[in-house]
């Protein structure tokens, strides 16, 4: 995917090194996440965070996470209408849920676009997301999702917390995707007057995520089952 920044209103694996891994886990955040889908579900890692070679060569993240802010993003594989699921507990600070779910496009034109989907290379980042702030100074990006779970929406209306599994929407191809179906998630710095700001390194407790990796760091190219039990829904 093209290199951009993801703004509303604004045109918004390879094998990875040991010692990228290494560095990466060591500056991770304390708080374990959870793979943010149902338990049981495996996804594959389309697009992991960005790293080079010693010579400087991309190994993952080479497409759009080159971007600064973007730099410890995922790009999870789920399909269209996947349940997505808090990673951690927090509070919802902002959703983003009045695009319709064939709102999809991109920076240049998709040749392989589905039939009856939106594809305008100006449209910028017009996608539904969801915001959980932590508490700690960091936030959850949950980004591209086809729909935002009406609970949510009433919760980011006063302020209301989520817990770890609760249900945010479904993910889809909102936004600036290509029409390609995914969900990116990033963790990063609150910021009150912005909702895309520096992402940060984190790692996931997974059980499946540590059997393969014990840092915690999911591979771009692998595939992951999720831990993540899926709490009741509220109202």
């Amino acid at each position: 995917m093209p290199r951009f920044r993801r703004r509303l209103g604004a045109a918004l694996a390879g094998a990875l090194l040991a010692g990228a891994l290494v560095s990466c886990a060591a500056e991770a955040a304390a708080p374990g996440y959870l793979l943010p889908w149902v338990a049981g579900q495996s996804f594959r890692v389309m697009q992991g965070p960005f790293l080079t070679d010693p010579v400087g060569g991309c190994t993952s993240g080479c497409g759009s996470h080159q971007d600064e802010d973007g730099h410890y993003a995922w790009d999870f594989e789920l399909p269209e209408g996947t349940p997505v699921l808090a990673a951690r507990a927090g509070t919802v600070r902002l959703v983003v849920g009045s695009w319709s779910a064939d709102h999809c496009g991109g920076v240049s034109p998709v040749q392989s676009a589905p039939a009856g989907y939106l594809v305008n290379e100006n449209m910028g980042n017009q996608a539904n997301l969801v915001l959980i702030e932590h508490g700690d100074g960091t936030s959850a990006l949950y980004l591209h999702l086809s729909a935002v779970d009406p609970v949510i929406e009433q919760a980011a209306k006063t302020g209301g917390s989520v817990t770890a599994g609760e249900r945010l929407g479904w993910s889809g191809r909102t936004g600036m995707t290509g029409c390609v179906p995914h969900l990116h998630f990033q963790v990063e710095k609150s910021v009150p007057a912005d909702w895309y700001t520096e992402s940060l390194p984190i790692s996931f407790s997974d059980p499946d995520v540590l059997a393969q990796t014990p840092d915690g760091v999911p591979v771009e190219g692998a595939t992951y089952t999720s831990g993540n039990t899926e709490g009741a829904t509220r109202g």
